[in-house]
C-alpha cells in the first residue's frame, strides 16, 4: 500500500509517497453519501504547498456537496462525445444498419447531400425544430424556383410545360424529411452514461405537429387508348429508317417490357441474361420491393423482345446494358422525357405499371390475379396460399397486351 504524510494545515490533505518518481498531492476524503476515493492533485514538484492547499479546499467543497471533480471531468468528456457526433456520423451508422435496397441508398445519400449538405457535420443534438421548419419550407421555394426556369425554357422552345396535381417542392421536401426523419428516430433512445443524444426528440417531428407535412395526393395515372395507340405508333420508328426523329431500340424496348409486363423500372434494368430462361420461357426479376422473387412467362411479344434483345446484346451482362459500361446496366433518366416528347405527353414507369393493372381490372381480373402479375405484397393468410401458375399467368399477360395495342392485332 501507498504511504502517506498528512498535510499539517488542510485537513484530507496528504503528500503520497512513490518509490521511483516523485511524491504527489492527494486529496484522502469521503464525499458526501459515497466511499472514501482518492483524488490526485498533482506531483509536489510542480505544485507548492499553498498551491495543493487551495485546490485541496475547492476539492473538499465539492464533495461536501457529493460530487467529485472526476465526475465534472466525466460529464464534460461524455457531453464532447454528444457533441462531436454528427448528422454525417448518424447517417453512416443508420445505412450500415438499415437493410436498404440499392437504388433506396443511391436515393438516400444523394437527398442527403443535396438538402442538407451544409448539417452534415453539425452536432446530431443541435438541430432544432427551427432549423428543420426553415429548411422544409426552403426546400420547397428551391424547386420552384428551378421549376419556374424549366417552365421559361419549355415555353421560350415550344415544349409543353408540366403540371402537378401536388404543391410544387412539396414531394420533394417531403422525401428529403422523410429519409431524415428515420435518421433521428435511430438515435432518440440513445445515451452516453444517462445522458441522451436528442434529449428534446427528434426535431422533424415538430413538421408533423405544425401541419406542414401534408398528406401528397396518390398519383392515378394510366394511359388511356388514344395515349396507347400513340405509343404504339411511336413502337415502329425504330424499325422506320425514313422516320424524321432519332431514336434507339432501347427507348420503345424498355417501355415495350414494361407495358406487357407491369415490372417496376428497376426489375426492368436490372434484369440480367442469367434471370431469362429461354428453355422454360421464363424470366425472374430479384432484389424486388416486396423482398420475394418475382418470376413471369414470357408471352408470344415478350419472347419476341427477348429475342431480340439477345441479339443484339447477348454476350454482355444485362438485358438493358449501359452503353458505356457493359458491366453495368443502362440508366432511364432520360428515356421517359425523350419518348414523351416523342408522343405528345408525359408519363413515367409507374404509369405504365398502373395502365396494366387498369386494364386488367376492365379484363374483369380479380384483384389477387392483378397482385400476382404485379408482385404486391399480400396482406391476407388466404391471398399467401394462392400461387401463381405459370399458364394462368401467361393468358393473363397475353390478354393484357392484346387490350392494350388491340390495333397490332386487327
Amino acid at each position: 500500500m501507498p504511504s502517506y504524510i498528512k498535510d499539517p494545515k488542510v485537513k484530507s490533505l496528504y503528500q503520497r509517497i512513490r518509490k521511483n518518481s516523485s511524491n504527489v498531492w492527494a486529496v484522502v476524503a469521503r464525499p458526501r453519501g459515497g466511499k472514501v476515493v482518492t483524488h490526485t492533485i498533482g506531483s509536489v514538484d510542480v505544485f507548492t504547498p499553498q498551491q495543493a492547499r487551495k485546490i485541496a479546499k475547492e476539492v473538499l467543497l465539492q464533495f461536501a456537496t457529493g460530487n467529485r471533480p472526476i465526475d465534472e471531468r466525466r460529464r464534460q468528456e461524455r457531453l464532447r462525445q454528444i457533441n462531436s457526433f454528427t448528422l454525417q456520423d448518424a447517417i453512416d451508422e443508420y445505412a450500415n444498419t438499415v437493410d436498404w435496397k440499392p437504388k433506396t441508398k443511391l436515393d438516400a445519400l444523394s437527398t442527403f447531400k443535396r438538402r442538407f449538405s451544409d448539417w452534415l457535420n453539425k452536432p446530431l443534438g443541435s438541430i432544432t425544430k427551427a432549423d428543420v421548419l426553415r429548411r422544409f419550407k426552403d426546400i420547397k421555394q428551391d424547386v420552384v424556383r428551378k421549376k419556374k426556369a424549366r417552365d421559361k425554357f419549355r415555353d421560350e422552345n415550344g415544349i409543353k410545360i408540366k403540371t402537378y396535381e401536388n404543391e410544387i417542392g412539396l414531394g420533394e421536401a417531403q422525401r428529403a424529411f422523410r429519409y431524415l426523419s428515420a435518421v433521428f428516430n435511430m438515435f432518440t433512445e440513445d445515451d452516453i452514461d444517462g445522458n441522451l443524444m436528442l434529449p428534446h426528440g427528434n426535431p422533424c417531428s415538430y413538421l408533423k405537429r405544425r401541419r406542414v407535412r401534408k398528406v401528397l395526393k396518390p398519383r392515378e395515372r394510366y394511359l388511356n387508348g388514344l395515349e396507347r395507340s400513340k405509343l404504339y405508333s411511336f413502337f415502329a420508328i425504330p424499325e422506320d429508317p425514313d422516320y424524321p426523329i432519332k431514336t434507339n431500340k432501347d427507348d420503345p424496348d424498355l417501355i415495350l417490357l414494361l407495358i406487357y409486363t407491369g415490372l417496376r423500372l428497376d426489375e426492368a434494368l436490372s434484369l440480367k441474361w442469367t434471370d431469362v430462361d429461354f428453355e422454360n420461357r421464363e424470366f425472374t426479376a430479384f432484389n424486388t420491393k416486396n423482398g420475394k422473387d418475382h418470376t413471369l412467362p414470357m408471352t408470344d411479344a415478350t419472347e419476341d423482345l427477348f429475342i431480340r434483345r439477345f441479339t443484339l446484346h447477348g454476350t454482355k451482362k444485362y438485358v438493358f446494358p449501359s452503353p458505356v459500361d457493359k458491366r453495368q446496366h443502362m440508366t432511364a433518366s432520360r428515356v421517359f422525357a425523350r419518348v414523351s416528347n416523342h408522343v405528345g405527353f408525359d408519363f413515367t414507369a409507374h404509369d405504365l405499371r398502373r395502365t396494366v393493372a387498369t386494364v386488367a381490372s376492365e379484363l374483369n381480373y380479380d384483384i389477387n390475379s392483378i397482385g400476382l402479375v404485379l408482385n404486391h405484397a399480400r396482406g391476407t393468410i388466404t391471398s399467401r396460399y394462392i400461387q401463381g401458375d405459370p399458364e394462368r399467368l401467361r393468358k393473363i399477360l397475353t390478354d393484357i397486351q392484346d387490350a392494350l395495342f388491340p390495333q397490332a392485332y386487327n
